[in-house]
């Protein structure tokens, strides 16, 4: 089915289904973030754990695309136009977005128990997490490095 069709009906599903995946891990990062200390919040934030559980989404996700016949595209060969194709696709697009959710947060839950660990609070690390993923890691591991410089 050739995008644009998919784009012109599909527009409002498509939509929701963005928003969707733009906020459900929200709750999570919110818990995270604002509740730190709570022992629910500590015990189910972890990197073992939430990502696989919101993994079912991007299975989700994937077969759709399996079924809409857009993951054949890519065994055509591994390139930048390849990827950038498969990429334009909404499904794809989505599954994409997804992953990236899934894996900003499994390195928030990871930032979030080390911080814990060390008896800090990491609201602007994991903010960052949330919006922008992997530089927050290095924001984090430069304060870990000064709070410990200050300690000695």
């Amino acid at each position: 089915m050739p995008i644009w069709l998919i784009e012109v009906f599909g527009a409002s599903d498509l939509e929701g289904a963005f928003l969707l995946i733009l906020l459900m891990t929200a709750p999570v990062w919110i818990a995270m973030i604002a509740f730190p200390y709570n022992r629910a919040v500590r015990q189910l934030a972890q990197p073992m754990i939430l990502p696989p559980l919101y993994c079912i989404v991007l299975f989700f996700l994937l077969w759709n695309a399996y079924k809409a016949s857009v993951t054949p595209e890519i065994l055509q060969g591994v390139g930048y136009s390849q990827a950038k194709e498969f990429a334009e696709h909404p499904i794809a697009f989505l599954a994409l977005y997804c992953n990236l959710q899934i894996l900003n947060l499994a390195l928030g839950t990871m930032i979030f128990q080390k911080a814990h660990r060390s008896g800090l609070r990491a609201p602007v690390e994991l903010f960052m997490c949330w919006l922008v993923g992997a530089p927050a890691l290095l924001v984090f591991q430069i304060r870990l490095l000064i709070v410990r410089r200050s300690l000695r």
